[in-house]
């Protein structure tokens, strides 16, 4: 009885630690990052400089929403220097030394002895912006009445109704 008591109260404090631990909320502190830009058709890479950042770091050392500051390289690019196809790439780090040396690693090899043209990018002409951390809200889904022909019709929402 002791042991599946003791059993029970170490799931129960598992299950609830991984709740917690899911609905941490990033923080904003200074990183470093840079870009880099190229297109699998072209013979140009585009690099960012190196430039320290303000962002939301997750607990587990991840990027929150580190996806839209390739994102905003990939505007930039296609905007402001007419390139179409390009991938972007974003690297980060909260160490500038670590990541100093990953970008050089990155210029050494498009550089020298290679048949690609490095284009920099200066922190005048591109800045990454800091992304505003929100937290996602699930909304809940209008309840599925059924037909004749046997399929699921969605039922309108009650802010859908208010705006009938």
């Amino acid at each position: 009885m002791k042991m599946r008591r003791g059993v029970v109260l170490l799931l129960v404090s598992a299950f609830s630690l991984v709740a917690l631990a899911a609905t941490v909320a990033p923080r904003r502190q200074q990183v470093y990052m840079f870009g880099c830009a190229l297109s699998f058709n072209d013979s140009v890479i585009i690099m960012t400089d190196l430039q320290p950042v303000e962002a939301y770091m997750m607990p587990n050392g991840f990027l929150a929403d580190r996806s839209l500051y390739s994102l905003q390289l990939n505007n930039y690019v296609v905007g402001q220097l007419q390139r179409e196809n390009m991938t972007c790439a974003v690297f980060f780090d909260k160490k500038k030394t670590r990541l100093e040396k990953k970008y050089q690693k990155i210029r050494k090899k498009y550089r020298t002895g290679s048949d690609f043209v490095l284009q920099s990018l200066g922190v005048d002409a591109f800045r990454f912006q800091t992304e505003e951390w929100v937290d996602p809200i699930v909304e809940e889904t209008a309840p599925v009445s059924g037909n004749e022909d046997g399929k699921g019709v969605a039922q309108p929402s009650a802010t859908e109704k208010k705006k009938e």
